[in-house]
Formats: structure tokens, C-alpha cells, sequence
């Protein structure tokens, strides 16, 4: 069983690494949602979210990354991620991500770690998450390709599955346009059947972000 207690080691191994990376290995973005969903299910009961991630990337690929929610899920309000790892490509252009994270949210039982593998060519991603406590698994699979004057567009499915969680699936679409440092967007996700409620949901979520 691998335990937020043997994660920890890891990612502060991460962030030590990558911390060399001098101000250009530094980066970070806010948000403002409209609705925020996460893996098809709703963390905000429809209400704004506010989002800030920063993240370190060092040598040899490796990074940490620090990201941070407002909420509105099972009586937590706030859920912070912890996550390092070390990404990289391939001489064939195959992009990989192995790493893990920590989710802590201000109530403390929904916490939880997972373990994760994410792999790209060109347009196309997938990616294997595992919660190795609770036994659960999430894979998804992406698209996301340039249309042209900053237009990007994007279509995601995701499998839920495991120990402590019904199985289901999610989809979305989404379009955003940047303009320099500001990104705009809107999302639609749905899922098959809601874990908890068993009902067939649809989401539509607006975002405005701004990188540095």
C-alpha cells in the first residue's frame, strides 16, 4: 500500500530538484471558473472557482508542481495538490509524465494520493492514475489540436473505476482563445451516471485564466 507518508519523500525530492531552475524554470497561472469539474463530477455545486497553480521544473525533466482550489464538495471548501515527477519525450517524439500527487482538502478524510503515468504525440494524450489506498483507477484518453488565431480545441474521455468508488464515465469538448497572457474558454462535460447520485449529468463551464 503506498501511503501519503511514503509520497512524501518523493515529492520533496522533486521540489529540491527542481528549484535550481532559476526564474525562467518558474511559472504559474490563476483562474476564475464559472462551474469547476473535476474527472466529470462537479466540485463547486455550480458555483465560481477560483484557481492558482505554480509550477518548478528543473533538470533532466524533473518538476513540482503546487495547485490550489476554492470548492464546494462533501463540506470542504478549499483542496490543495502537491505533485512531482519528471517528464520528458522520446528521439520519436513520444512525450511521457510519471509522477505522483497529494490531494488535501479541509476535510481531512476526503484526502487521497494517486500515482500517475501521461503520455502525448502531437495531438493526441492518455493518461493512468492509481490510488493505491482506496484501489480506485481513472484513465483518460485526449485530444487537443490548434484551429487557428489562438483557437485551440479539445475533446477528453475518462474512465472511473475501483474499490471505493462505482465505476463510470466522462466526456467533454471545449474551445479557448488566448490573447498574450490571458486564455478564454468554454467547456462542456457530462458523465454517464454520477457516483453518488446515479444520475446522467451535463456541465458547461467558463474560464478565464492568466499565465506568468
Amino acid at each position: 500500500m503506498i501511503t501519503l507518508t511514503r509520497l512524501r519523500p518523493v515529492l520533496a525530492l522533486a521540489l529540491v530538484l527542481a528549484a535550481p531552475a532559476y526564474g525562467e524554470g518558474v511559472s504559474g497561472q490563476v483562474s476564475l471558473l464559472s462551474n469547476y469539474v473535476w474527472r466529470g463530477i462537479p466540485e463547486t455545486n455550480s458555483n465560481p472557482a477560483l484557481q492558482a497553480s505554480v509550477l518548478a521544473e528543473g533538470p533532466v525533466g524533473l518538476y513540482a508542481r503546487a495547485f490550489a482550489t476554492t470548492l464546494d464538495y462533501q463540506g470542504a471548501h478549499a483542496r490543495a495538490d502537491f505533485s512531482g515527477g519528471i517528464h520528458n519525450s522520446t528521439p520519436s517524439g513520444l512525450g511521457f509524465d510519471v509522477g505522483a500527487t497529494a490531494y488535501c482538502f479541509t476535510e481531512s478524510p476526503l484526502n487521497f494520493e494517486e500515482t500517475y503515468l501521461r503520455l502525448q504525440f502531437g495531438s493526441l494524450s492518455a493518461g493512468a492514475y492509481h490510488d493505491w489506498q482506496h484501489g480506485n483507477t481513472y484513465l483518460e484518453v485526449g485530444y487537443r489540436t490548434r484551429l487557428g488565431s489562438g483557437i485551440h480545441f479539445m475533446a477528453h474521455g475518462g474512465h472511473t473505476s475501483g474499490d471505493t468508488v462505482s465505476s463510470y464515465d466522462d466526456y467533454g469538448l471545449g474551445l479557448d482563445k488566448s490573447w498574450g497572457l490571458f486564455t478564454a474558454g468554454v467547456f462542456v462535460t457530462t458523465i454517464d451516471r454520477h457516483p453518488l447520485s446515479g444520475l446522467h449529468e451535463t456541465r458547461v463551464a467558463l474560464v478565464l485564466s492568466r499565465a506568468w
